[in-house]
């Protein structure tokens, strides 16, 4: 099962319904949470069709600010259990598993609010005791490693926040990729980037899933990345041609040039073909 979270700050952008449409196309989620989308739910509807989703939840905005939408295919067997301006709880049933609880979450962008906000994450912890994954954008970080550029994050932010994810007893799902998924004043002395998205699961989740992974996908017209969470290994189909390309993002990883070097540097005679097929399979069969 795939889950993809996006803030795409409001569907109006031309480009917005073009970039969801190719992050559908691409990566295939079986859930598609949206925040931030500034819309109707009449707007919301024809975004699902657009997408081939079969079934749709969405949260108005109110006033300039947020609203939430969930997509999802008919081969998920969920259900919608409540939700508000700020989350959306859903009960998933998986063939070979016990049913699991999915909150698709968004903070309050406000910094009074965030008091709030983590007592609003305990108030979901308590609405079941089902293993628990919540995605999305929440507004708030765990560190400061969570943030590069001027201005420090408040130590009281970063400290509340933490006390909310230890007492709903969550674990942090590391993001393979770049590791920050907003960016502000981008291309300039000023530039500031924080991991405000980002997955939060229980340890009985973690049983259920423990190869899940989690990826950072960069592309987007919004200042957000979207994220993608696998809960399990792909199935690799070994016997489907596969034509290899170069992914600008990649060149934000950090491990890129370890991975070409090693790759192009395999053995000493080789066609440049054969050295871009090592490169490739180095890529896709490390980590990735």
């Amino acid at each position: 099962m795939k889950i993809l979270s996006w803030n795409c700050r409001g569907l109006s952008n031309p480009r917005a319904i073009p970039n969801l449409r190719q992050l559908a196309q691409k990566h295939h989620p079986d859930v598609f949470f949206l925040s931030e989308t500034l819309a109707k739910k009449q707007k919301l509807e024809s975004v699902r069709v657009s997408l081939k989703f079969d079934s749709c939840l969405s949260i108005d905005v109110v006033g300039r600010s947020g609203g939430l939408a969930v997509l999802w295919k008919d081969s998920v067997n969920c259900s919608i259990v409540n939700f508000s301006r700020n989350f959306v709880n859903l009960v998933i049933q998986d063939n070979d598993k016990e049913e699991w609880r999915l909150t698709c979450y968004y903070g309050y962008l406000e910094r009074h609010r965030r008091r709030e906000a983590w007592d609003m994450l305990r108030e979901v912890r308590d609405m079941s005791t089902t293993p628990w994954c919540v995605i999305g954008d929440f507004n708030d970080l765990l560190s400061h490693q969570d943030k590069v550029g001027i201005h420090p994050h408040p130590n009281w932010l970063c400290a509340g926040f933490r006390e909310a994810v230890s007492d709903c007893n969550l674990l942090d799902i590391p993001m393979e990729g770049h590791p920050f998924t907003w960016i502000k004043s981008r291309g300039t002395p000023h530039v500031i980037e924080e991991r405000l998205d980002r997955v939060l699961v229980t340890q009985e989740w973690m049983e259920f899933f423990p190869a899940a992974k989690l990826n950072n996908l960069l592309a987007s017209h919004s200042d957000h990345s979207p994220i993608l969470l696998q809960c399990e290994p792909p199935q690799l189909n070994r016997h489907k041609s596969y034509s290899f390309r170069f992914e600008n993002a990649w060149l934000k990883d950090d491990e890129i040039q370890e991975i070409v070097s090693k790759g192009w540097n395999a053995e000493e005679e080789m066609h440049v073909t054969q050295r871009l097929n090592n490169c490739a399979s180095e890529y896709l069969g490390g980590t990735r």
